[in-house]
């Protein structure tokens, strides 16, 4: 899997490549990531309905809303998060690309991806940065017992006034941004500057809720969540991000995945179609994963999910109108934003994707975010305008992403891909398995983590 020839930029970064998982990995032994759920989910009172719909969110909180499994039980979720799956996918992402590197070429969750699985909108404002009070402790925190105690205070009956109804609304909205749509690394607490969002949603009108680009945003935080767990080795490493969009895009997308069904329920998302499917959810360690994604061809992708055809035989009531407005919104090169994130959406190397060809070679992602902008960061910083200053270009040229779209060379065609797989290959890491010329018979004991037999049981996979 290592390159033969020299790395180029469009794809490779020496200096990256350095300290990525897929190099450390063939000198020591990894540990997966941990996406730990929320403690509790959540389900929707009616009186926050018009409010979550006004926002764009109502189509994803239905996705995600707790499901009751008695009368004094808390509500489970959906749908759990497989850590094995989120680690190796993290193994293949590089940050030069802001892909998946596999061996049937590149991939990524584009905006299309985010609107059919999750029914977010991608209209609208950028999820910019917000100056936010200093005596508010810096970097997070609303802590998810704060969330949880707050909605369990106020006891929503009939009668309840308006304003208590808009504060639970609001804790609802923290427990949502926090610890599903934008994850951090503490597990227990909501970065704050999703504060006045939150509030802004539960204290407007009903018929003037402020409409954000979520579905711009939950990429962004995402990327750079797998930009940063891409070089990360520590046993206790936590994905930061939306782990949800990755689990579903790669049950979409991957053959490797549980089997497709059809319903003749109303789905409203594709992301709700494995959902309704979650008890048949297949569980593989992270060695399987490596073997099944190391062997994964251009036959085992589903390459266009999406296409009419696809969705009719699989959800024959229909979608959200989420999933199929503002289509010329998928194609753009606008970078993405989330608070200080700046992130490329590089739909340029993933045309194959909506059905074209894949030309080649794109330019690097550094060519258009600079590396200084791509690595902001908030950690030791002072709470100030001056992340507000810093993004704000960014944020106003989202305004005009539908104006930098990728315009398609031409269908896809298999002579066009094999002459890309060519150029590919050759420069960059397509396969994560590592086989040692001297494998070490090892006895596994009960303290093993499943990284000890890692490398012999990955050896026999390529051999």
């Amino acid at each position: 899997g290592m390159a033969e020839e020299e790395p180029t930029p469009e794809l490779l970064d020496p200096g990256i490549d350095s300290g990525h998982r897929s190099h450390l990995s063939a000198h020591k032994h990894l540990a997966t990531f941990q996406c730990r759920p929320p403690k509790e989910y959540l389900e929707l009172d009616n009186r926050w309905i018009e409010r979550l719909r006004g926002a764009g969110l109502l189509t994803f909180c239905r996705l995600v809303e707790g499901r009751l499994v008695g009368r004094h039980d808390r509500a489970r979720p959906r749908m759990m998060i497989d850590n094995s799956l989120i680690t190796v996918l993290v193994d293949r992402w590089r940050p030069e690309t802001h892909m998946f590197h596999l061996p049937c070429g590149v991939m990524a969750p584009t905006l299309q991806d985010v609107v059919y699985l999750l029914g977010l909108p991608i209209a609208g404002d950028a999820i910019g940065p917000r100056v936010v009070p200093a005596s508010w402790r810096n970097h997070i925190y609303f802590v998810e017992i704060i969330i949880f105690t707050l909605l369990h205070a106020i006891n929503l009956h009939r009668d309840t006034d308006d304003d208590s109804v808009r504060r639970s609304l609001e804790a609802y909205l923290l427990w949502l941004f926090g610890f599903i749509m934008f994850k951090n690394g503490t597990n227990n607490s909501v970065d704050k500057v999703l504060i006045p969002y939150a509030q802004e949603i539960a204290d407007a009108p009903e018929d003037a809720v402020p409409l954000w680009s979520w579905g711009s945003a939950v990429p962004a935080a995402t990327y750079r969540g797998l930009c940063d767990a891409c070089i990360k080795d520590e046993s206790n490493a936590r994905f930061q991000g939306c782990a949800l969009l990755l689990q579903l895009w790669s049950y979409e997308r991957l053959a490797t995945e549980p089997t497709r069904h059809s319903t003749t329920v109303s789905m409203t998302t594709m992301g709700r179609l494995w959902r309704t499917w979650e008890n048949e959810q297949a569980r593989c360690t992270y060695p399987n994963f490596v073997v099944e994604l190391d062997r994964l061809v251009a036959q085992d992708v589903i390459w266009e999910p999406y296409s009419a055809e696809f969705v009719a035989s699989r959800a024959s009531y229909g979608l959200s109108s989420w999933c199929t407005s503002n289509e010329a919104l998928w194609y753009t090169t606008a970078s993405l934003v989330y608070d200080i994130y700046i992130e490329a959406h590089s739909t340029d190397r993933v045309m194959r994707q909506f059905g074209y060809a894949q030309n080649f070679p794109v330019p690097c992602v550094i060519d258009r975010i600079s590396q200084q902008d791509h690595r902001l960061s908030r950690l030791g910083q002072p709470c100030s305008a001056t992340w507000v200053h810093k993004v704000q270009p960014y944020v106003d040229a989202w305004a005009d992403a539908h104006e930098h779209v990728v315009h398609p060379v031409g269908p896809h065609t298999e002579e066009w891909y094999q002459a890309f797989l060519m150029w590919y290959r050759p420069h960059t890491h397509c396969h994560v398995t590592y086989a040692d010329t001297e494998p070490v018979t090892h006895e596994a004991s009960s303290t093993d983590a499943y990284a000890r037999h890692r490398d012999e049981a990955l050896a026999g996979a390529v051999s």
